[in-house]
């Protein structure tokens, strides 16, 4: 099996300077927040958990018929306590991702029905395997920072496939787990499981490893389940994601700046609602924020529409100081074909010239619903690229050259400089599976595509043992829970 490289551009967890992309002006975002609070103030938002509105009833919001309209200042407070700031640990307790200002963070999405299968490249539903492969290729491939299922496993009982999804990637991945949860029940296995992992449940509050990912309905709607669990969370110490996941022309407005409208009223409420049941509470805005083709009603997620809503929503945030999730390296492509690509690609660059912090759904295929670890792959040189565009021209009196040029003078060549040797390995990008052979050469090694070296690439990784493995009194611990 052939020996692949790593990718030298792993995560650059500095922050982003230059070159840096700008969506709005100060005046348009303050409009957009503006436009945000009317929207509250005069709709309003039903809220479905009876704590969650006496808590808004009490702060003084108007509450009738389980719509609380809720008021600019209460908006304003809500934000000034959030923390701008949440540190995420790995699975060893160690620091993994800071949420903050412009960096960026890359992991796969979670809940695909279909896998393409590994072997055979046909389309499946997906099975526990199919995560446990997910899980073990994140944990390996240099540019993914957390790790989400990947899918929904069929071959279980439905009642605990939550369970076992994040069973699946704690044993398997060391790093960050964003995960999901039917209801407030198998939320609570889900933080027992975690906190055997941490060492206790006050280990896991002090260097937390897992985030919630936690939705309203959109339009305006905050359900009884999403914010129970959003409160069990806040009361064991663990971050929450909590974003709308929005079709433009069918759950919200069409136009692109009244999605970012109403997903900013969707989110910003419910962090009110955090902050209201605990000051400072540690919440992360955004969401998802696909447009509707209105000819055949699938959601776009590869769309440029949709990467410029994240674009929208990210610099919102910013405006906040907040934390926010996007969503890129994703397709509406049902094979890792010309088109994955090209999607996937103008996201993840968009999303990291931006500055997003948590970047997830890399590697979904046919509008998120369908998995490939070839794609995988194929997307981590992706977030290689978005990263190294990202890291900016380094210029200063050594990479000039200016006595390099003088010194070759007219007529010579760079090959043998000292000069080339010490930067060319840093200033040319590097992909791992990537063609760059001669024509004659890739004939001669098998004419293989991109996903068939992506593919090669997953067995090689799949082949080995998986390293970083828990003690066995925690795996027992987990099976125990399960």
């Amino acid at each position: 099996m052939e020996v692949f490289k790593i990718a030298a551009y792993r995560s650059n967890y500095n922050q982003q300077l230059s070159p840096q992309l700008k969506w709005f002006s100060t005046n348009q975002l303050e409009e957009i927040h503006s436009a945000t609070v009317d929207v509250l103030e005069r709709a309003g938002v039903r809220v479905d958990h009876d704590q969650s509105l006496q808590l808004l009833k009490d702060a003084g919001c108007l509450v009738k018929d389980r719509v609380a309209r809720i008021p600019g200042w209460l908006i304003d407070e809500a934000i000034r306590v959030a923390p701008s700031k949440i540190n995420i640990y790995n699975r060893e307790g160690g620091p993994a991702m800071n949420l903050e200002a412009n960096k960026t963070f890359y992991g796969a999405g979670s809940d695909l029905p279909f896998h393409l299968d590994f072997e055979t490249g046909q389309r499946r539903s997906a099975v526990k395997q199919d995560i446990i492969n997910a899980a073990r290729l994140t944990d390996k491939l240099p540019n993914f920072d957390f790790s989400m299922s990947y899918g929904i496993p069929t071959d279980v009982s439905a009642a605990k496939g939550d369970l076992h999804q994040f069973a699946a990637q704690v044993l398997n991945c060391s790093k960050p787990i964003i995960f999901t949860s039917f209801d407030e029940h198998n939320l609570k296995i889900i933080i027992d499981m975690a906190a055997a992992v941490a060492g206790s449940h006050q280990d896991l509050q002090d260097r937390p490893f897992i985030i919630l990912y936690d939705e309203p309905i959109s339009p305006l709607i905050h359900t009884r389940d999403g914010l129970a669990k959003m409160f069990t969370c806040l009361e064991y110490g663990i971050p929450v994601i909590y974003t709308p996941g929005v079709v433009a022309g069918g759950t919200c407005p069409v136009t692109k700046a009244g999605t970012i409208v109403q997903m900013n009223a969707e989110s910003i409420s419910g962090l009110v609602i955090a902050q209201l049941k605990k000051k400072g509470a540690p919440v992360i805005i955004g969401g998802g924020a696909t447009p509707m083709e209105m000819s055949t009603t699938a959601t776009l997620y590869g769309s440029p529409d949709a990467a410029m809503n994240y674009c929208a929503m990210t610099e919102l945030a910013q405006f906040y100081g907040l934390p926010n999730f996007t969503e890129a390296g994703c397709s509406n492509a049902p094979f890792p074909d010309a088109q994955a690509g090209m999607e996937a690609s103008i996201g993840l660059l968009l999303n990291q010239l931006c500055g997003a912090n948590l970047v997830h759904d890399v590697g979904y295929l046919d509008g998120g619903k369908t998995g490939s670890l070839p794609f995988l792959v194929m997307c981590d040189d992706f977030i290689s690229a978005a990263r190294y565009i990202g890291a900016g021209t380094v210029v200063n009196s050594d990479t000039i050259s200016t006595k390099t040029i003088v010194d070759v003078g007219p007529s010579g060549h760079y090959l043998g400089e000292e000069h080339t040797m010490k930067y060319f390995r840093s200033e040319i990008w590097s992909p791992t599976v990537f063609n760059r052979t001669m024509f004659d050469i890739w004939q001669k090694q098998g004419s293989k595509d991109i996903v068939e070296l992506a593919r090669e690439k997953a067995e090689a990784i799949l082949e080995n043992e998986p390293t970083n493995k828990l003690l066995p009194e925690v795996v027992n611990k987990i099976r125990g829970l399960l």
